[in-house]
């Protein structure tokens, strides 16, 4: 049976009311069926900082923003696989876990810009759509102009999720 899968991924270090409010955005606005949490275990594309929760820790805390979302739910594939967590994989073990759902990768405003330079971007969106959210008002504008050039650039289909933005990273949290 063909369902509708987001893929929402990141550090969650720790996950805060902008990553639940994006993710209620987005099992609305895409009608999603499934919302997959998955915590890196080792970001390849920062560092976190001295004292951070280990990736268990922040796994057990997705658990629990989880659990606010309808549904949503946490999965520990990138914990699992050890090393460097990279988007490429885990669409790829998603795609063979759901072979016929619709995948959105959910990225904000920050993970959008840099896409094209992330680990084998044309492998993930060979396999999933993007689901663009802002984190602020002004990116709005910023997330259709690179959506466009993803598209144009690497064939991506990209939609932009027009939510209730909630300012900050979890650092400010």
């Amino acid at each position: 049976m063909k369902g509708r899968t987001g893929i929402f991924g990141g550090t969650f270090n720790p996950p805060h009311a902008g990553h639940i409010e994006a993710a209620r955005s987005c099992v609305e606005a895409l009608s999603l069926g499934r919302l997959l949490m998955i915590p890196t275990n080792i970001p390849p594309h920062k560092t976190l900082p001295q004292g951070s929760p280990d990736s268990a820790q922040r796994f057990e805390m997705t658990k629990i923003a989880a659990s606010l979302v309808p549904m949503a739910e946490a999965l520990d594939i990138e914990i699992k696989r050890l090393g460097p967590s990279y988007t490429a994989d885990t669409v790829k073990e998603i795609r063979k876990l759901y072979p016929k759902d619709t995948l959105w990768l959910i990225v904000g405003t920050d993970m959008l810009e840099t896409f094209d330079s992330w680990y084998k971007p044309q492998d993930i969106v060979s396999v999933c759509r993007i689901a663009a959210v802002a984190r602020s008002v002004d990116d709005r504008q910023r997330i259709i102009k690179k959506a466009r050039q993803l598209e144009k650039d690497l064939g991506a289909r990209v939609d932009i999720i027009y939510n209730h933005v909630t300012e900050g990273s979890s650092t400010d949290f």
